[in-house]
């Protein structure tokens, strides 16, 4: 019978390390479910936002994407409809620098951002397309960390009052919760630099040595995956004619 090796805190704090080094490259990042395989995984929600962004983009010749998340992500989704895509990198909500009544559709993803400007320059008929994490989002996994979740939350009915105080009529509001599941630490650390919006600010292996310890002796050292749970929820609202 094979013993089972049992690596040293200094052979986990090593490939710890590595595991964030390579995910910080953004290259890696941007592939990284297909870099970890089966040490992560991860439920979707039963939308695709891209897929509802291309619909209502069809058709049109403008759109504006507020996207939190590194990476192309939806705007690069947007390519090859033939309408011009813009993405606002403005990190705080606000004034959006652009005139009234210019773009077809605006497509946010986990953001904030300011409904009443969303409305200004959306054209009559227009949509606007919401897709964020709740407050609940991954709460045992910061709860764990013991930090303030990294990014402000907000709760989907004051989204929706917020959307509709802006004159818009919201045509879908849906929540949902899946599973994440981590097979071991390192996967984790590289989930969390590939998307640091899901990290807290301070993040590192070294600052949170003890505590990404005692996530491994929770189950990776056994053989057992860390699982989570994602708390999504997505907003479509129309700009009345």
């Amino acid at each position: 019978m094979t013993r089972r090796t049992v690596p040293t805190t200094q052979e986990l704090l090593a490939a710890w390390r590595a595991e964030a080094a390579a995910a910080a490259d953004p290259a890696v990042a941007d592939r990284l479910c297909e870099r970890l395989g089966d040490r992560f995984r991860a439920a979707t929600p039963p939308w695709d936002l891209v897929a509802l962004a291309r619909e209502a983009a069809a058709g049109t010749t403008a759109v504006l994407v507020l996207d939190g998340v590194r990476g192309s992500g939806v705007a690069a989704g947007l390519d090859g409809l033939g309408v011009t895509v813009v993405r606002h990198d403005g990190a705080e909500p606000g004034e959006l620098p652009y005139p009234e009544r210019c773009v077809d559709v605006v497509v946010v993803r986990d953001r904030a951002f300011d409904a009443e400007e969303a409305a200004r320059v959306l054209r009559p008929g227009g949509m606007l397309l919401v897709e964020e994490r709740a407050v609940d989002d991954l709460r045992e996994l910061h709860a764990v960390l013991g930090a303030t979740v990294p990014h402000p939350r907000r709760r989907r009915d004051a989204t929706t009052a917020g959307l509709l105080d802006a004159g818009l009529h919201v045509a879908r509001d849906e929540e949902w919760r899946g599973p994440v599941e981590v097979a071991d630490v390192g996967a984790l650390v590289a989930w969390l630099v590939a998307e640091p919006e899901r990290a807290p600010a301070d993040f590192s292996v070294d600052g949170y040595l003890n505590t990404l310890h005692y996530l491994h002796m929770r189950g990776p050292a056994w053989g057992q995956p860390l699982v989570f749970t994602q708390s999504r929820h997505l907003l479509v609202a129309e700009r009345p004619l």
